[in-house]
C-alpha cells in the first residue's frame, strides 16, 4: 500500500470523507476517546464529522456536553479527552494505575499524596454531592479545609479526583466549566480485567483510525509497545470489542483485523473498513479540511506522520496551537486559526502555497462551515504564501 492509499483510507475511516456518525456524541462513541484540550476547536472536530445536513453548531455540541451525553476528563496519557459515558469508567480504571505512577513525584511535591490526598478527595466529593461546582467553588472548599487550592497543588487534586472516579465534567455554568460527581454522570458497569480493557481499546482504535502501527497506538494511548503488541495480537486472533453494542462497548463493532505493509512499516487494519474505503468513489481533488490542531487525524498517529507531509517538506507535522491544521486532500497545506470576540469571529489563514481555483472553492466552503458552526459572522485575514 502506498501513502496516497493510506490517506484515502484514513480519511474515510475517520469520518472526514464518509458518513460515519449522525451526531457529536456518536462521533465520540466511535473514536472511544477524542483529544480535547482546546475546548471549542475540539467541539468543531466532532461537528465536522457529522453529515452537513445534520451538522450541529457550537451551541448544540455544548448542550450535549451539558446534558452529559459527552464527558470531558483527563484520561489515557493523560490529557483532556472527550469520552462517552458508557466508556468513561473502564477507560479511567484502565489508565489510573499507570498515570498515578507517572504523577507520584508531583503528588509528593504538591502535598496531595497519602492521607493528604485522601482528605482532599473527601472534600471534593462532599462539595460535588451538593451539585456541579466550578473550579473556583472547589478551590474555595479546599481552601476552607486547609488543603491545596491554588497552583499545581490544586491541579493535582483535581486530576487525582478524576483518576479516582470522584469527579468528571459537569454542565457549564454560564461561561465557566464545572465538575460533577463521577457516579452521577457515569453509569455503573461490570468491571473489565486490564487485559480485556486494553484489547477492547486496541480493537476500537484500529477500527476508528486504521490502518495503524503499534507505535501509533502506543503514542496515542500511553501504553508500552509490549502492551500494544500483546493487545494487537489478541485482536487479530479474534478478541477485542463488544460487537453486541451492549453497555460499556460504545456500540462498537470490530470485524476481521489483518496486517498490511505501508511505507516499510507493518500496519493493522479492519478489513471491512478498508474495503469500504477503497470501494467508495474517490473524492474529488481539492477537498479542504480545516482541522483543529489536536485532531485525531493528526494525534491518532505517531510522529513523524509522513502521510501528512506535502511534497518538498520533511519537517514532521505536529500541533502548533493556537494555529490549527489546513489540509488539502489529507495533506498539510497551511495553518489556520479561528478567533472569536463577542458576536464576531476572525478566521486567519496562513497558506503554505498558492491554491488552485478548485482548492479556493473548497477553502471558501470550509470557512463557511466554520462560520455556521460558530454562529457568528466571520472575517477572513489571509497571509500571502512564502515565496
Amino acid at each position: 500500500m502506498q501513502l496516497a492509499e493510506l490517506r484515502r483510507i484514513r480519511l474515510h475511516v475517520q469520518g472526514l470523507r464518509a458518513e460515519r456518525a449522525t451526531s457529536a456524541p456518536a462521533v465520540v462513541r466511535d473514536f472511544v476517546a477524542v483529544q480535547s484540550q482546546e475546548f471549542v476547536p475540539a467541539q468543531w472536530g466532532l461537528a465536522m464529522r457529522v453529515p452537513a445536513e445534520r451538522r450541529p453548531d457550537l451551541a448544540a455540541v455544548t448542550a450535549a456536553l451539558d446534558r452529559g451525553e459527552i464527558l470531558r476528563t483527563h484520561v489515557l496519557r493523560p490529557t483532556w479527552h472527550f469520552v462517552d459515558p458508557a466508556d468513561a469508567r473502564w477507560l479511567m480504571e484502565l489508565s489510573a494505575e499507570r498515570v498515578h505512577r507517572a504523577n507520584a513525584t508531583y503528588y509528593r511535591r504538591t502535598g496531595v499524596d497519602g492521607e493528604a490526598g485522601t482528605s482532599a478527595l473527601d472534600t471534593v466529593a462532599a462539595s460535588l454531592a451538593g451539585g456541579h461546582r466550578t473550579r473556583a467553588e472547589l478551590a474555595a472548599a479546599l481552601d476552607a479545609a486547609g488543603q491545596p487550592s491554588t497552583g499545581l497543588g490544586f491541579t493535582y487534586v483535581l486530576m487525582l479526583a478524576e483518576l479516582e472516579r470522584v469527579a468528571i465534567s459537569g454542565a457549564n455554568a454560564g461561561r465557566q466549566r464545572t465538575y460533577a460527581a463521577f457516579d452521577e454522570r457515569v453509569p455503573a458497569s461490570a468491571p473489565k480485567s486490564r487485559d480485556e480493557a486494553l484489547v477492547e481499546l486496541a480493537a476500537r482504535f484500529i477500527r476508528s483510525r486504521g490502518p495503524v502501527t503499534d507505535r501509533d497506538f502506543a503514542a496515542w494511548s500511553g501504553f508500552t509497545l509490549g502492551d500494544t503488541r500483546r493487545a494487537f495480537a489478541a485482536v487479530v486472533d479474534g478478541g477485542g470489542g463488544d460487537s453486541s453494542g451492549g453497555a460499556g462497548s460504545g456500540g462498537a463493532h470490530v470485524g476481521a483485523v489483518e496486517t498490511i505493509e505501508v511505507d516499510g512499516a507493518m500496519h493493522w487494519h479492519d478489513v471491512e473498513q478498508t474495503v469500504a474505503a477503497m470501494d467508495a468513489p474517490p473524492p474529488p481533488a481539492g477537498a479542504v479540511d480545516l482541522l483543529q490542531a489536536y485532531d485525531e487525524y493528526i494525534m491518532g498517529y505517531a510522529a513523524p506522520r509522513a502521510f501528512l507531509q506535502p511534497p518538498g517538506r520533511s519537517t514532521p507535522v505536529h500541533p502548533e496551537f493556537p494555529m490549527h491544521a489546513l489540509m488539502i486532500d489529507g495533506v498539510m497545506a497551511g495553518r489556520w486559526a479561528p478567533v472569536t470576540s463577542g458576536r464576531n469571529a476572525v478566521v486567519r489563514l496562513v497558506p503554505w502555497r498558492t491554491f488552485s481555483a478548485r482548492e479556493e472553492r473548497g477553502l471558501a466552503a470550509s470557512v463557511a462551515e466554520v462560520e455556521r458552526f460558530l454562529g457568528a459572522p466571520v472575517t477572513i485575514e489571509r497571509e500571502r504564501p512564502a515565496g
